[in-house]
């Protein structure tokens, strides 16, 4: 069984704000080691059913923060940004299954740090009429590739929005969100017990009803930003449609050519910050 990770850090628990998720804060390098050992207990889970090839991709912020030095032996490590498919590098076909660990709700949501990908210049993602976060998102380029996603961590807000996306997903719920920078949250000894135990008995047991998420054909995607200016920056995009003064329309070839358009929508947005 081969398996694929890609772990965010906003859904860790014990992570409220950004002292937490941003590099050079003062708690930072804790958080960095509460990230490495929820993945580590994923890991063993994975490990015991089976797991033979396990690929990890650090998809949050610059993408440097699992200590490898502390990552189980027998894991591959994506690191470092400018990755073409983003959080979702390194996926293909060989995979049977992806986890993904530490997520969090998207943006204009109460959960805890709750954003899409870049809370500094997106509002909104709307994907075939359908708003999207992260995990969706993400789960419908592992689906391009017939993987499907088994098992998501994060807050109780991110469990809801998956179950109302795909019920056959299985969820952790490691914290509980008071408020968008208040959680009630699981000791990490705790964490670990639980991540290891359902990500091994949703392999073991679960995984031949969990389907790949897909969407076959062209992908209408629109993307809400902060303000006009920067919807106004991707312009310079053959193909981007300013449809509102701070939305922007895109009619891409399949699942994947939108992925790489958002990246690329919010990296022009952002040059305007």
């Amino acid at each position: 069984m081969n398996i694929y990770i890609s772990a965010d850090i906003e859904g860790i628990s014990g992570v409220v704000n950004g002292s937490h998720t941003t590099q050079n804060s003062f708690e930072y390098s804790r958080t960095r080691k509460l990230m490495t050992d929820e993945v580590n207990a994923a890991v063993k889970g994975a490990k015991r059913a089976g797991a033979k090839k396990i690929l990890l991709n650090d998809s949050h912020g610059k993408m440097t923060n699992i200590l490898i030095e502390d990552l189980d032996e027998d894991v591959i490590l994506i690191s470092g940004n400018r990755k073409l498919l983003g959080m979702m590098e390194g996926i293909n076909k060989d995979f049977n299954a992806a986890l993904f660990i530490g997520y969090h709700a998207r943006n204009n949501t109460n959960g805890v740090l709750s954003h899409s990908y870049s809370g500094a210049t997106i509002s909104e993602i709307v994907v075939n009429d359908n708003v999207v976060g992260e995990s969706e998102f993400n789960a419908l380029v592992a689906g391009n590739f017939d993987v499907p996603v088994a098992l998501i961590s994060g807050d109780d807000v991110l469990s809801k929005q998956i179950k109302e996306f795909n019920k056959d997903i299985e969820t952790v719920i490691v914290k509980e969100a008071h408020s968008r920078y208040t959680a009630k949250c699981l000791q990490p000894k705790a964490v670990h017990k639980l991540l290891e135990e359902n990500v091994y008995n949703t392999l073991t047991n679960k995984l031949s009803k969990i389907k790949p998420c897909k969407i076959q054909g062209k992908v209408k995607l629109e993307v809400a930003f902060k303000h006009s200016g920067m919807a106004e920056a991707t312009l310079f995009i053959p193909g981007v449609e300013l449809i509102e003064g701070n939305r922007v329309r895109y009619i891409a070839k399949d699942i994947i050519e939108a992925y790489k358009m958002r990246i690329a929508l919010t990296t022009l947005a952002s040059s305007v910050l």
